[in-house]
């Protein structure tokens, strides 16, 4: 899905904005070892080992979690609207070896010439992120510390990955069966995610966010597709209230960031075109997410 003005670092994959924000109750799973991305001829395969192994070199923070597979999503809208993710499972190490690898754009031809599907060899790991905004109506965004794997130094939405340890514990990709885990534990492990991370980097209470409404997904082109579910957040507490949590340093991934900036609501809409020295600074997760609230408010005339 395109359509004028869309940041080239970024592509929509699904949107809401012809319907209400889609709440956890709306949202489906169909988890299946189908979903998983395919293997490579065995030079890619291997390189995939190489990069990883060169990335811990220059990051030795990084670390080699499993995640949740994005490969597709239907919507339908009768008797009532549905959003259905088709997932599998992959890991960090598959991350950055295939979506952040120097031959991704090789890589994607062959999914094209192989499969017909740029992604079929991607390990395309499901991010997610939220447009949190404040009871005085303000956006939050955070600078990514150089730490960071990706998008190190932008203005970042809170967010992060869902993680399949929370269902089945830590245990290898490899040793997952997709289709033997729950679709409403990941449902409720996909939603409830983004609260966590929200809550960790932010460092603000639980009690104080509402229940996340999915805005959309956006994949970023800048790794090769990578997709990214976007939510809503209402935090009740001001904005200076949350620059004061924030400025504490107690929050538990306090490492990840190294500021915060609040930008008022009404001016997100326009950001782009009338601000473009931040919207140039902005990660790619967040120009998605900032791109699906756009669309969504400009449609429903909000």
């Amino acid at each position: 899905m395109t359509s004028e003005g869309i940041d080239p670092d970024i592509e929509i994959m699904s949107d809401a904005h012809n319907i209400s924000l889609i709440k956890k109750k709306e949202c489906r799973v169909l988890s299946s070892k189908k979903f998983n991305r395919n293997t490579m001829p065995r030079h890619y395969e291997q390189n995939v080992e190489l990069f990883w192994a060169e990335r811990q070199k220059t990051n030795p923070k990084l670390f080699n979690g499993t995640k949740f597979r994005l490969d597709s999503v239907t919507m339908t809208s009768k008797p009532t609207s549905v959003l259905t993710m088709n997932v599998g499972v992959t890991d960090y190490k598959d991350f950055i070896g295939t979506n952040w690898s120097p031959e991704a754009k090789d890589i994607r031809n062959l999914g094209l010439r192989d499969c017909n599907n740029s992604q079929t060899y991607m390990s395309d790991a499901m991010g997610v992120g939220a447009f949190v905004q404040t009871s005085d109506h303000f956006l939050i965004l955070l600078r990514r510390s150089a730490d960071c794997a990706e998008a190190a130094c932008l203005w970042d939405v809170p967010g992060g990955h869902p993680e399949p340890k929370e269902i089945v514990g830590i245990i290898p990709a490899e040793d997952i069966d997709p289709d033997s885990l729950s679709p409403a534990a990941i449902v409720e492990e996909i939603y409830d995610s983004i609260v966590r991370e929200t809550i960790d980097e932010v460092n603000i209470p639980r009690s104080v966010l509402s229940e996340p409404e999915l805005i959309g997904i956006a994949r970023n082109t800048t790794s090769a597709g990578r997709p990214s579910v976007e939510f809503f957040i209402r935090c009740s507490l001001t904005s200076g209230e949350v620059l004061s949590l924030y400025n504490t340093g107690s929050q538990a991934e306090a490492e990840e960031s190294t500021a915060i900036k609040v930008v008022p609501v009404g001016e997100v809409p326009g950001l782009q075109f009338e601000c473009p020295e931040l919207w140039n600074l902005l990660a790619p997760s967040a120009k998605g997410c900032l791109t699906l609230y756009r669309q969504y408010i400009r449609q429903n005339g909000e």
